[in-house]
């Protein structure tokens, strides 16, 4: 096939914020994790796809198969729907509420 480029788990990006390696970006209507540290506008290769383990909201208890949501004003991901984007699902519990990481699952899209 003479058009296809890539399977675009990793997309390089201009970066909207500080970011470092590990951190969640969003761009637009993508998510992914940043693989490298970049500072504000200056190109990033994140990866939209996978699983991960990631900074939460504090206090939460988390669920496996439980919808998640960037929050992009806090930068963290959290289980509460409310403005925030759909961007994957919980793969291990997340039972204590002092935890500050949890293992998910992301699809690539902020929807």
């Amino acid at each position: 096939m003479h058009n296809y480029i890539h399977p675009g788990n990793t997309l390089t990006l201009a970066a909207p914020y500080e970011v470092n390696c590990g951190d969640c970006v969003q761009v637009g209507a993508i998510f992914g994790v940043a693989k490298s540290w970049a500072s504000p506008g200056e190109a990033v290769e994140i990866v939209t796809t996978g699983v991960f383990d990631v900074r939460k909201c504090p206090k939460q208890v988390w669920e496996t198969g439980e919808k998640l949501y960037w929050d992009n004003r806090d930068r963290k991901i959290t289980n509460a729907a409310g403005g925030n984007c759909f961007i994957g699902i919980v793969i291990d519990p997340v039972s204590g509420q002092s935890a500050e990481l949890g293992r998910i699952k992301i699809f690539g899209l902020a929807q």
